[in-house]
């Protein structure tokens, strides 16, 4: 089952647990859904998660 990206991060998505895998996933404008990224559970979830959603880091400071 699915549980949405928490809203801090400004996106409207989705991600569930595969064995050691994170799926993100989203919404099409189309309705189909659309495969974000696939990271594995020793992976930097944050930092990849931005990057693959296209969102900066907070900058330092």
């Amino acid at each position: 089952m699915s549980k949405p990206v928490s809203a801090q991060f400004g996106v409207v998505g989705y991600f569930f647990r595969y064995e050691r895998h994170f799926v993100y996933w989203r919404r099409l404008s189309d309705g189909s859904i659309g495969i974000v990224t696939i990271l594995h559970e020793k992976m930097h979830q944050i930092d990849r998660f931005r990057e693959d959603f296209g969102l900066e880091r907070p900058s330092p400071g």
